[in-house]
């Protein structure tokens, strides 16, 4: 139904940032008023940076009908998705299937008011290497996407 003030979505913000990268569609588009989308540059810049395809495609973890975590990786840039379904969960992503050296990540996570407010996120950067392992906690209909470049 039209909501003009707050329109309904599917999942939180960052469940619909992180399908950019667990779905593979090479033509990614957004629907709305484009000035929306001045109220969350980071999120829109996000978007734009994303790649069409990938060179590799690691499955990180999953459980069906729960949650999926999918890295992505062009070049030297890893991308990094998780959609969760209806219910809260807590997970761990493990990194070793990152290279050598260490990584600057760009993560956008569900704020602590994803629950009642979709719009509600985090945006964070974190360094990070091989062996780290990333907490993530997924709102109901939650997401969670990091951009991890080498530094």
């Amino acid at each position: 139904r039209p909501v003009n003030r707050r329109p309904m979505s599917q999942g939180t913000r960052c469940h619909q940032l992180a399908e950019y990268v667990v779905y593979e569609a090479p033509f990614e588009m957004l629907a709305d008023n484009p000035t929306a989308y001045l109220r969350e540059e980071e999120s829109v810049r996000l978007i734009a940076s994303l790649p069409t395809s990938f060179d590799q495609t690691v499955p990180l973890d999953g459980r069906v009908g729960e949650y999926a975590a999918i890295a992505r990786r062009r070049g030297n840039t890893w991308y990094i998705g998780v959609l969760g379904n209806w219910k809260p969960q807590d997970l761990r992503l493990d990194l070793s299937f990152l290279g050598t050296g260490n990584y600057h990540a760009d993560v956008f996570r569900d704020g602590l008011n994803a629950d009642r407010d979709a719009t509600d996120y985090r945006h964070e950067q974190i360094d990070l290497t091989r062996g780290s392992s990333l907490p993530v906690h997924l709102a109901p209909g939650g997401g969670w996407v990091a951009v991890l470049h080498p530094f």
